[in-house]
């Protein structure tokens, strides 16, 4: 979930930054902002790639809502935005914080990592019935 957070804020970084540098270059006519936005362009088509992959695993384990990206769900009624978007809130929260708040059940959350059985192997238990 942090990973998919951090890409998230480097896309909407990556953004604003494409954004700018192709109106930039527009309005100047400077070759370099343009080469400049070219490869920012690239940067965020990775970013955007890698967001895609990562974000698909984060959900609240309560509702089982994915949390950073959409779901065509209604939202909470006291679910709160930043900048306004659910999504950063989550990311920004997850991030500083370990933890979030389900725009889709408004419960607080904590990120925790389950640990892995010894050897990596899922051990399964015998049963107690006896023939």
């Amino acid at each position: 979930m942090k990973l998919g957070s951090l890409v998230l804020f480097l896309l909407t970084l990556s953004l604003i930054a494409t954004i700018t540098l192709l109106s930039y270059a527009i309005y100047t006519a400077d070759r370099t902002f343009s080469l400049g936005a070219l490869s920012s362009f690239g940067m965020t088509l990775l970013l955007f790639i890698l967001y895609r992959v990562y974000a698909s695993s984060a959900y609240c384990p309560l509702c089982r809502g994915p949390v950073l990206r959409g779901s065509g769900a209604q939202r909470n009624g006291s679910a709160k935005r930043t900048f306004g978007s659910y999504r950063l809130r989550v990311a920004r929260n997850i991030i500083f914080t370990n933890s979030f708040t389900c725009p889709y059940c408004n419960e607080r959350t904590k990120c925790v990592v389950k640990e892995r059985p010894k050897g990596g192997q899922v051990v399964k238990r015998r049963s107690t019935y006896r023939r």
